[in-house]
């Protein structure tokens, strides 16, 4: 995901706090285990091939990237906006459903 917010990492990359313009945001990994985050520059990797047109500088971008082994994962990712006025007990994670059960009302 690209960002101009500022990105820090907790120490087990499992989860990131974002803060930007005074809004703070915290993203974490529900599953699967083993995943964690890292940060990149928003650049073209070397490897990449050279576009018509030079890219422009994103100076102020961050990338957050889930890093994980090669394979086939399902990956569950929480956004938890910080309001002002609430405290982390405020914040519930919601359950899993599976992907074949998504409806208009899995979430309940």
């Amino acid at each position: 995901m690209h960002t101009n917010a500022t990105v820090n990492l907790s120490s087990g990359g499992t989860s990131a706090a974002l803060s930007l313009a005074g809004q703070a945001m915290t993203v974490s990994i529900l599953s699967p285990s083993g995943a964690t985050f890292t940060t990149s520059k928003a650049v073209r990797f070397a490897s990449d091939p050279t576009p018509p047109v030079a890219d422009p500088d994103n100076p102020d971008v961050t990338v957050l990237i889930i890093s994980l082994p090669a394979g086939t994962y399902n990956i569950q990712v929480l956004f938890n906006p910080q309001w002002s006025g609430m405290s982390s007990n405020d914040f519930v994670t919601p359950r899993s459903v599976a992907l074949s059960d998504w409806s208009l009302a899995s979430h309940n």
